[in-house]
């Protein structure tokens, strides 16, 4: 079973326990036809071994017959599904660079750079098949792979490209939160009650625009005190569902796992909220008086500055999924292709940019200021304040106020 959403490169240990394990047919035919008639050979004289000469050259020629055979259907089971006997084994899949099957041109390609290295006997081929271990890009490709334009993946470890759609998965990103059919709250469900703080909200959420008069799925508000001083604002990394409005949203008392001052409609009509007993402002206006998000400067390891107020996407060539409204796109080029097509989701707020990975190849990190280097799960917003360095793939920029 998959650990994460993100794809996991295969180890050089696999990669090469797979070649070697596709070995063992074309080895055991030629070593099965040496093996019985080679001794009758060495064994005879005259025209008894001119007749023995005769099978063993016959049992050699059905033995290739029988690899060559093996060899086809190897290399048509590789270059459709990624497939071959040592990668099922091994739990690995061969893919283009997109993650798509590699094609016929490409694994013959890949196979052809295979055979050559075997002109160093035992060693060359070894040392081809192990050859990722040298590649800076977190061990992606070996050399034989960088000439064919190809990926060798973990599915056990990771998602199989192939049949999630490609390398970075349907529809570019899908929500962990998204509601199934019979789950509370869903369309086909009804309106029963959602435990607060269970859903993440998808990228196209409906946002209020002015005063909130209900939420699906919340309890009747309590009178509150008059006064409630704001928390202040998280220091470390700290997971929160991303807001993609313009204005910031007021923090409340209470915990819903959604930020304040957003509604998601996750099923049909609920009853509405009822009115805090505390009427001197007439409707609740979770926006007034809140200032709008100031702005952040990125800066980008290889100089790059961007200022942004928005919701943005970072990425070698970024683009929003189906309904998501996006401020801006900022293009990355990596010729190491560490960076996925669309990598990072940010939205700012008045505390800093939430950074989410939108499910890429080789995954995101966050080191706060002066704090340590933490992972950041798929689809899971975390909070990079003024200070801290994003990390993606193997590129990173840091976070400063504007």
């Amino acid at each position: 079973m998959q650990k994460t959403l993100n794809l996991v490169n295969a180890t050089a240990g696999k990669r090469l326990a797979a070649w070697l394990i596709d070995r063992i047919v074309p080895a055991l035919a030629v070593g099965l036809a040496t093996g019985i008639t080679l001794p009758e050979v060495l064994e005879t004289a005259g025209s008894a071994q001119d007749d023995a000469l005769f099978t063993f050259w016959m049992a050699l020629l059905g033995a290739s017959v029988v690899s060559l055979a093996y060899t086809v259907w190897l290399w048509g089971w590789e270059a459709t599904a990624g497939k071959t006997p040592g990668n099922l084994i091994m739990g690995i899949r061969t893919t283009s660079e997109d993650g798509m099957p590699a094609g016929w041109g490409a694994i013959f390609l890949r196979g052809l750079i295979i055979a050559l290295s075997g002109l160093v006997p035992v060693v060359g081929s070894i040392l081809m098949m192990i050859s990722n271990i040298w590649d800076p890009h977190h061990q992606r490709q070996g050399w034989h792979d960088k000439v064919a334009h190809t990926l060798v993946v973990d599915v056990k470890a990771g998602r199989n490209p192939l049949t999630t759609g490609g390398l970075f998965g349907p529809s570019t990103f899908a929500p962990g939160g998204m509601l199934q059919p019979g789950q509370p709250g869903h369309p086909d469900t009804g309106t029963e009650a959602v435990p607060a703080g269970s859903r993440w909200p998808e990228f196209n959420a409906a946002v209020a625009d002015g005063p909130i008069t209900a939420v699906p799925g919340r309890p009747a508000a309590q009178p509150a005190p008059a006064s409630t001083p704001a928390p202040a604002a998280p220091q470390n990394p700290v997971a929160a569902p991303p807001q993609p409005s313009q204005d910031a949203p007021a923090r409340s008392g209470s915990s819903t796992g959604f930020q304040d001052g957003q509604v998601v409609m996750v099923g049909g009509a609920a009853d509405p909220v009822d009115a805090d007993p505390d009427r001197e402002m007439g409707s609740t206006q979770l926006r007034s008086e809140v200032a709008r998000p100031r702005a952040m400067k990125l800066t980008f390891d290889d100089g790059q500055v961007h200022t942004i107020s928005g919701v943005v996407l970072v990425g070698r060539n970024p683009a929003g999924a189906a309904g998501e409204t996006v401020d801006e796109l900022i293009p990355f080029a990596d010729m190491g292709r560490s960076v996925s097509k669309t990598h990072l989701h940010l939205t700012v707020d008045s505390s800093g940019v939430w950074v989410t990975d939108r499910n890429s190849t080789n995954g995101s990190a966050l080191t706060p200021k002066g704090g340590e280097r933490q992972r950041l799960e798929p689809g899971q917003p975390v909070l990079a304040a003024p200070g801290a360095t994003v990390h993606f793939g193997d590129r990173h920029f840091t976070v400063a106020a504007a």
